[in-house]
């Protein structure tokens, strides 16, 4: 079950249209580029090649996407470029790198929608539908996959009809209460599949087919099923589909005990490799070494852990290659010619120097050569008597690496999705209000001075959450370009009686009490935004998790020319497993909650701002009831 979502989710980020093509027609236009003139049509080929090769060889794939995504800018060809940001979505979902991927299909459909372009938004919505299915947003992912359905069909595109029925299989088969529609789409997929003679889409839907029988109980024939997917793509040269078709019967093989499931295995893996989607199976890589390390087969188990390696490096250089593109298509091409010209200015420095001193290069590489070489000589017995201590010594720091690399990457995936995530539900909340007040505008549900109040409750909170995203992209740019701390002194009573009533609407709707505890002419050192934003942070966390009719008090105190600002409410508390790891990003007790969920990515980004303050901020739960959020910061000795 799990191996046929995960095929079925990520060949979904594809289009159909890529699995058509046959190998002379890549032939044929690789052979006429030299001819064309015309920067449109040229434009149009390589998207073409990059559509065409993205079953069968992603590098090149992504190469193509890359070029014509560059022409197109230059250009000025929007139809290029829209083809151009869904070959560079499809490219890095495939890596894996998905928060990249998800990127350019947003761009795709929203310049989609602007040139009225229905294949085009029909293929990014139904992209990102399968890419929320994958983060377990199911809700999302329906929502997406509804509106690509209705673009298809609106627009007559039956062709493209086929593969967001078949994502809506993928997505819903694993639901009992949806199974029956899940199998009729799937069922009418495979119809109109057929009716266009699409050999390689064919084989594509018998791999859910094969599932199909697997679930009926027929499993000799899911398996005769499968085998025959591996053999037809392997000679049209579609190596993805035979990677997956072999995963899915590793995990039939896998599920009925059968021995020769790591034959399978290494089928998937050598499909991978040849087609370049070995990012994709490194659980499976990781897993393959295990094995062979612990029956003892060290050089099957070397010959794992350097492909896994070699994995991470790649995806190393291909996450730092994907976010000078997105920057280049998000930023212009000013802004990177500008880098390139420092990077040139750099590199004929470093040339002059290394002229100039090029008679010491080559009298210290002379000596050096002569001290390696008496070590040589030196150590060679040794190195033989210890070789097997060391060879013993070096697969334990190389797997140590790939557990270092690992961490590091999932670190800055799961960081990276969170921010985005966090950015998104902030702007849909006020989105979905005006939405909803204007609904019943029209149903005529409500009356006037009742529309007015409530359009002036979304304004209210549409403001506040629109700066606080301005406060995230400075926090962003804080990361991205350094950070200089240039400190104010700030009146505190002043700034809290700002962020009270910023949230005064919220007060008011669960009838909350206030208690300000603050000294008059209270001031203190730091950045006015940055403390704003902490302050706004604080009150909103505890008004959301204070009762209805509860107390929440804020207090300043001094001590030792430190002033101490504390946010206390009657909520439930925290939960003692998330407290030592509040203010921390990269724990396992991070996506816990707490009654009404936790404050998430925004407490990490008051943690950083207090450092860079050179704060402190802490959170505890009180003697009876309720939590206490505090911060500390130097008290000015001069007046405002």
């Amino acid at each position: 079950m799990s191996c046929l979502r995960g095929a079925g989710l990520w060949f979904l980020l594809l289009i159909s249209q890529a699995l058509c093509a046959q190998h002379n027609e890549i032939a044929t236009i690789k052979n006429a580029l030299p001819q064309i003139t015309d920067s449109a049509t040229y434009t149009d080929a390589l998207n073409r090649l990059a559509l065409l090769y993205l079953a069968r060889q992603l590098d090149s794939s992504g190469d193509y996407a890359r070029k014509a995504n560059d022409l197109a800018t230059r250009i000025h060809y929007d139809k290029g470029q829209r083809n151009a940001l869904l070959g560079m979505g499809r490219y890095y979902a495939l890596r894996p790198h998905r928060y990249l991927s998800y990127l350019f299909y947003d761009n795709a459909l929203t310049a989609s929608r602007a040139a009225g372009d229905s294949a085009g938004a029909a293929t990014a919505l139904m992209n990102i539908g399968t890419y929320f299915q994958y983060q377990q947003n199911h809700t999302a992912a329906q929502s997406y996959l509804n509106k690509a359905l209705k673009a298809a069909w609106d627009a007559g595109l039956d062709s493209l009809r086929a593969w967001v029925l078949v994502s809506f299989y993928t997505v819903n088969e694993s639901d009992s209460a949806m199974l029956p529609t899940a199998q009729k789409a799937l069922q009418q997929a495979a119809t109109i599949i057929e009716r266009y003679h699409d050999v390689s889409g064919s084989l594509y839907t018998k791999l859910f087919l094969a599932h199909e029988k697997l679930r009926e109980g027929n499993v000799k024939k899911a398996e005769e099923e499968l085998k025959s997917v591996i053999s037809a793509a392997d000679s049209l040269g579609l190596n993805y589909l035979s990677m997956y078709a072999s995963m899915q019967l590793t995990g039939y093989r896998i599920w009925q005990k059968q021995p020769d499931s790591l034959l399978y295995q290494q089928q998937a893996v050598h499909y991978a490799v040849a087609g370049g989607y070995a990012g994709l199976l490194l659980p499976l890589i990781n897993d393959l070494y295990h094995q062979y390390q612990q029956t003892g087969d060290s050089m099957q188990a070397a010959s794992y852990s350097r492909l896994a390696l070699g994995v991470l490096q790649q995806q190393q250089e291909d996450m730092q290659a994907g976010e000078a593109d997105y920057l280049s298509y998000a930023f212009g091409d000013e802004w990177l010619d500008s880098l390139r010209k420092q990077n040139y200015t750099r590199k004929a420095q470093l040339a002059f120097n290394r002229s100039a001193n090029s008679f010491w290069y080559y009298q210290l590489g002379i000596i050096t050569a002569i001290v390696v070489l008496l070590i040589i000589l030196l150590i060679y017995f040794i190195r033989a008597y210890r070789l097997s201590k060391k060879n013993t010594a070096s697969m334990a720091l190389l797997q140590e690496e790939i557990r270092i690399g690992n961490s590091a990457l999932q670190d800055s995936d799961d960081f990276k999705n969170k921010l985005i995530s966090m950015i998104a539900h902030d702007f849909r909340t006020p989105l979905y209000n005006i939405v909803n007040i204007t609904g019943f505008i029209d149903d005529k549900a409500l009356t006037v001075a009742d529309a007015a109040s409530m359009i002036l409750e979304v304004e209210q909170t549409a403001a506040a959450t629109l700066s606080i995203f301005d406060e995230i992209l400075r926090w962003i740019r804080t990361q991205l370009s350094g950070f200089i701390y240039r400190p104010k002194i700030l009146l505190l009573e002043e700034m809290i009686d700002t962020t009270v009533n910023s949230l005064q609407h919220l007060l008011t709707a669960k009838e909350i009490q206030l208690r300000i505890d603050i000294p008059a002419g209270t001031s203190i050192i730091a950045d006015y935004e940055m403390l704003q934003f902490i302050h706004r942070n604080f009150l909103h966390n505890a008004i959301k998790f204070s009762p209805d009719y509860g107390i929440i008090t804020v207090k300043a105190t001094r001590s030792d020319r430190w002033i101490t600002v504390s946010f206390t409410d009657e909520g439930a508390g925290i939960d003692v497993s998330v407290l030592p790891h509040l203010f921390q990003w990269n724990n396992g007790t991070y996506e816990q909650e707490r009654a009404g969920k936790g404050a998430g990515l925004a407490l990490i980004i008051c943690k950083d701002f207090m450092d860079k303050m050179s704060g402190r901020i802490k959170a505890e739960n009180n003697t009876e009831e309720g939590s206490t959020f505090y911060y500390q910061l130097p008290e000015s000795l001069k007046t405002v």
